[in-house]
């Protein structure tokens, strides 16, 4: 009889998120409603992220990955075996599709949304990510699109908050980066932050601030957001001493001859063990730490790892029951 319960918990938040058939490119996609609703039947799906609901039997997800990935494809595969589906794996298409043979993403995306129920796309180029979303027949996750949103695993970040702290309204809240122009992820992360509420600090030298387009949709929801810029290690610990939450979207650092000049300036936004140490001691307060994963050597004290600041690995399982979430909202009961 619980069980039953549940499950009809679950069908009717998936009516009231009211995403079935949906695509979602952006976070901008999802109301406000809407993201809380999909935090709600993530938390009902918890117990199942070991196991199963058989949801969604007979419906197929095809994962298709044009740069490399663990959490986010892995997550999204769990969730959809989790819900009772079937997935389908193209993690090389350069090389095992018929990308190879320079079929075009459209076709492809036209292809493949004839074998599945909805399609999980991560591409290096954006504009021509969401062209070719146009020609698929089936709903189009956006699994990551260039430099432009990544806006699942802002979803996973701002449930693991919610989840964590029970609520994203007044948390103050640094998502620091040496490049937030290419953190794709940095991007998603503050319209949702801004859109809940949140107080928002974006760190990043002057010449890799956030784009203006970002600013701009931030703007335009009245977000309590700001920047800091050029800031050294000793400024940088000091300002997130008044955080909640210090949010490391990562980097693609370059290589060969600037990879060297580029670390430095990582070094800058190295988060230190005995900041946190000194707050929690002094305050009584925890800073939350996070990062989307993989991080690079430098980013941060690997300390934090066996501190209560640590909510990275944490929020590895919350991303199975958020992406489950979204996955039955798109397909339906």
């Amino acid at each position: 009889m619980q069980t039953t319960n549940k499950i009809q918990t679950v069908s009717s938040l998936i009516d009231t998120i009211n995403f079935r058939g949906k695509s979602l490119l952006s976070i901008n996609d999802l109301s406000n409603e809407q993201i809380y609703g999909l935090f709600e039947l993530a938390a009902a799906f918890e117990p199942w992220n070991r196991s199963v609901i058989n949801l969604l039997p007979g419906n197929v997800m095809v994962t298709l990955f044009f740069q490399p990935s663990t959490r986010t494809r892995m997550s999204f595969e769990t969730a959809m075996h989790r819900l009772g589906g079937a997935v389908i794996t193209e993690a090389n298409p350069m090389v095992t599709s018929s990308s190879a043979k320079e079929e075009s993403l459209s076709d492809a995306m036209k292809v493949i949304s004839k074998y599945a129920n909805v399609i999980v796309l991560r591409h290096p180029n954006d504009e021509e990510a969401r062209d070719a979303c146009n020609y698929a027949d089936s709903p189009v996750i956006n699994g990551g699109f260039g430099h432009w949103e990544h806006p699942t695993q802002a979803l996973l970040d701002l449930y693991t908050l919610w989840r964590t702290q029970g609520r994203v309204e007044d948390v103050n809240v640094c998502i620091a980066s040496a490049d937030l122009v290419a953190a794709r992820t940095g991007h998603s992360m503050a319209y949702g932050l801004a859109r809940l509420g949140a107080n928002v600090t974006l760190a990043s030298p002057k010449a890799n601030r956030t784009p203006a387009s970002v600013m701009e949709k931030v703007g335009a929801v009245n977000g309590n957001v700001k920047e800091v810029f050029d800031l050294d290690q000793d400024s940088f610990n000091e300002m997130i001493a008044d955080m909640d939450l210090v949010y490391l979207p990562g980097c693609s650092a370059p290589k060969g001859a600037e990879a060297e000049a580029f670390k430095k300036v990582m070094d800058s936004y190295y988060v230190r063990h005995e900041t946190l140490e000194r707050v929690r001691q002094e305050q009584g307060r925890t800073i939350c730490v996070t990062h989307t994963l993989p991080r690079r050597p430098g980013e941060m004290d690997l300390r934090i790892d066996t501190t209560p600041s640590q909510q990275y690995f944490e929020a590895i399982t919350y991303s199975v029951s958020i992406r489950m979430a979204l996955v039955a909202s798109i397909l339906g009961n």
